[in-house]
């Protein structure tokens, strides 16, 4: 006869087992009960994207786009290339950073104050497109607004031909 306490079971296949202490079983019980511990998920940690190559075109519009919001003429001719060509609506070609100097130069006497703003900027390959949009006020006291297209091919990093596209009549007194 089995003690007070313990239990002899026979198993599924037959065989005895060992008798169970009654506060043991009362403990397996108990234990079957409890919600079951909340396992800690580990997951493989992602591989991190290698950062994207920087791209110098773009690097240079970003640029050129700061210096033309700044009036930086200084800074914007370093952007350009010894034997840049440049492109106005209606204007031969000009040639040379002397030739752009004086452009720009040109501008200032023309049109004073200005504020630009880039409204979209393109880059594909060694070509960058800027639209922008100019609030202009002009040495007659005429303001205008002025919308325009620049094209700017590059070469060996430096702006080596522009063509700018606008109407001519926004820019006239």
């Amino acid at each position: 006869m089995a003690k007070k306490g313990t239990t002899k079971k026979t198993s599924a296949r037959g065989k005895r087992k060992k008798p169970v202490a009654k506060a043991t079983r009362a403990k397996a019980a108990k234990a079957a009960r409890r919600k079951p511990a909340a396992r800690k998920v580990t997951r493989p940690k992602a591989a991190r994207a290698a950062a994207p190559a920087v791209n110098p075109v773009r690097q240079l519009a970003q640029r050129i786009v700061d210096l033309t919001i700044k009036h930086d003429d200084e800074g914007a001719f370093t952007l350009y290339a010894a034997n840049v060509q440049s492109v106005e609506p209606g204007q031969p070609a000009m040639v040379g950073i002397d030739a752009i100097k004086q452009k720009f130069a040109g501008w200032h006497a023309m049109a004073p104050q200005s504020t630009w703003r880039a409204r979209s900027v393109t880059v594909d390959g060694n070509t960058i497109a800027i639209e922008w949009e100019g609030d202009v006020t002009f040495a007659t006291g005429k303001q205008a607004t002025l919308n325009e297209v620049a094209i700017h091919e590059i070469e060996n990093g430096k702006i080596a031909r522009e063509r700018f596209y606008y109407d001519r009549t926004a820019i006239q007194p």
